[in-house]
């Protein structure tokens, strides 16, 4: 969570709602009026061990300050764990820092590819960034960050765990954000660069700082966003009462910072914040005191707040009826990979099409096939770089990735 010193209160209100920009492209949401029972079974799947021990893991380094020397080895931890869930594609996006002692950073992007519209995005994100306001060299200081912001990378990692054995609709990114806690410099850089490339995003999900519940409440949200956003921000009520009818959640705003969400609404992008509570959250972050058991005190508040970010995304995202495990049957080659100018597809199930998309979700070719089990891709107008192909069977839909060398 990125401070900011305000003084006058009143003006807070208003920052979000000046700083937003026109939506990109305009999207409906679902009316959750009842439990989908798939929906609330993988819901039910959050493990608290495993939010705990994400947490443990994430608190364990030195410090997660941008940087630091620990920055790099935080950063290798998170893309084994996308790689070790299955997701089809994690890369790093890099972004300039400016006024810094370094010139580059890295956001993590792990993508989970959608099987009838990849080129639409629901995007769940939380920066893996600490800091610490004792302002010690980077490499000396002590920033534990549990509750800012381990506590919201525990529950993306959860939501990416359970999810990636799913197939959906949409394509799905699971995404860390760098330098949060110096300005949101990751997430804007990200958000703005998706932008200027035109890519859809159906809607940006935040968590930030989910484990810390003030003595003797109860669990509730104090939702984040802007007046633009109203649409996506009634899916999530509508969603969260459906699913949660006992958990209060109402608008709020932070009079003391920002988070990502900001930086996509600024962008043109629908964003919401789901928040831990704005007047009562964890008096121990930026401090060697964000650790758990002390500003994590509440692991099952950790675990709704993953619930309902798990929930959200995979019914935005359109959860299909069967799992990747039942595709695992289509058997798909392609040769050879990389490839320069041609690349062969075969199947040993009938292929009815072939979809070609671009790491933005755009489509580059759509091949009609009258149930072929081969068929020739002509690559040589591709430019360089990696692919996304989805084959489309009698047997279901599978994902496949493949590189095009210069």
């Amino acid at each position: 969570m990125k401070r900011m010193v305000i003084i006058v209160l009143m003006v807070v209100g208003c920052l979000g709602v000046r700083a937003q920009a026109p939506h990109i492209y305009e999207h409906t949401y679902p009316v959750v009026a009842s439990e989908n029972p798939q929906i609330r079974a993988l819901m039910d799947s959050v493990a608290i061990d495993s939010i705990e021990a994400y947490i443990e893991h994430l608190c364990s380094y030195h410090n997660r300050r941008y940087d630091s020397r620990y920055i790099w080895e935080v950063q290798d931890w998170l893309v084994s764990r996308y790689q070790a869930f299955g997701v089809d594609t994690v890369m790093l996006h890099d972004f300039p820092v400016p006024d810094s002692t370094i010139e580059t950073a890295d956001n993590i992007i792990a993508v989970q590819w959608g099987a009838k519209t990849p080129q639409e995005f629901v995007v769940c994100g939380a920066h893996y960034d600490s800091w610490n306001d004792d302002g010690e060299d980077p490499d000396t200081i002590r920033s534990p960050g549990a509750d800012d912001n381990a506590s919201g990378v525990a529950g993306i990692l959860e939501t990416a765990r359970l999810l990636s054995h799913y197939t959906f609709d949409r394509s799905i990114i699971y995404a860390n954000w760098c330098a949060e806690e110096i300005g949101l410099v990751g997430s804007a850089a990200y958000a703005r660069d998706m932008a200027e490339q035109g890519m859809d995003i159906v809607g940006y999900f935040n968590l930030d700082m989910t484990g810390y519940l003030q003595e003797g409440s109860d669990i509730h949200v104090h939702l984040m966003y802007t007046t633009q956003d109203s649409t996506i921000a009634d899916y999530v009520y509508g969603f969260s009462h459906t699913y949660f009818p006992d958990m209060p959640i109402h608008q709020d705003w932070l009079a003391w910072g920002d988070s990502d969400y900001s930086s996509f609404n600024r962008n043109g992008y629908p964003a919401v914040h789901p928040f831990e509570d704005v007047r009562a959250s964890s008096p121990y972050i930026h401090s060697r005191q964000d650790v758990l058991g002390l500003s994590v005190n509440s692991l099952e508040q950790s675990k709704r707040f993953t619930e309902l970010n798990l929930g959200l995304v995979a019914t935005l995202a359109g959860l299909q009826n069967h799992d990747v495990i039942e595709n695992e049957s289509i058997t798909i080659a392609l040769y050879p990979n990389p490839a320069k100018d041609q690349l062969q597809v075969v199947s040993e199930t009938p292929m009815q099409q072939i979809r070609i998309y671009n790491l933005l979700g755009q489509a580059v070719e759509v091949l009609l096939l009258p149930n072929e089990n081969k068929a020739m891709l002509n690559t040589s107008s591709y430019t360089s770089g990696l692919y996304i192909m989805n084959v489309v069977t009698p047997k279901g839909i599978t994902t496949q990735s493949f590189i095009v060398l210069p």
